[in-house]
């Protein structure tokens, strides 16, 4: 029976694979960030794994560790979800990590704080964030925000490209290593007509013939 893990396990962090298509990219200083948050207030926030222990959430977190040295860190396993899901989960916690901010709420919650904040904020971030923001022109930020975008869209399109050009043992694709030896007749066969019918080699030819079907 599938589980979702109640409380956090402790895990060896090379036991953590991150995620190689992730769409969310770290910089090295919001790595230096994550790093003075944790060694003032602690690793409280879990990184979440999907049943094969590949990152779900937390890839900035993992990063962090790394550069403290850090040997284990909280892991919760959501191993109740599908493939899809986990996909799905990934996107959304990039997504919602998006909202919207109560200005007002902000600038109470900074009252008096900003000195513990130093490190994780800069000083001209908590600035604008305890500014009046109904007076922030939106409009002085649409070109660089469009600019950022398709640099992120640039990159995914790239990773995306590179992780469809990778080969991959038939084993993995196929999902089964050998076959019984009256069925090898019928397998020649196909590659025969899937080159024949592409122009293409072996695996090249098998490939494209069978997208086309």
């Amino acid at each position: 029976m599938n589980r979702i893990s109640k409380k956090p396990e402790l895990w060896p962090i090379g036991h953590i694979t991150p995620y190689e298509l992730n769409v969310k990219k770290h910089e090295r200083e919001q790595v230096a960030r994550i790093c003075e948050s944790i060694n003032k207030f602690g690793f409280d926030v879990p990184i979440v794994v999907d049943k094969h222990g590949v990152i779900i959430k937390g890839h900035g977190r993992r990063l962090a560790a790394i550069e403290l040295g850090m040997k284990e860190v909280p892991v919760i396993v959501r191993d109740d979800l599908t493939p899809e899901q986990v996909r799905a989960a990934r996107l959304a916690d990039n997504r919602v990590a998006q909202g919207d901010i109560d200005s007002e709420i902000l600038k109470m919650e900074l009252e008096g704080i900003e000195n513990l904040l130093g490190g994780i904020f800069d000083a001209k971030e908590i600035d604008f964030m305890t500014a009046d923001l109904g007076e922030v022109n939106a409009d002085a930020f649409v070109e660089d925000m469009d600019k950022v975008l398709d640099e992120q869209k640039r990159d995914m399109d790239d990773r995306a490209r590179r992780a469809a050009e990778e080969r991959v043992p038939l084993s993995k694709a196929f999902g089964f290593k050998d076959v019984p030896a009256s069925a090898q007749i019928h397998i020649t066969r196909l590659v025969a007509k899937a080159q024949q019918a592409t122009g293409l080699e072996g695996g090249d030819a098998v490939a494209v013939y069978m997208a086309a079907l």
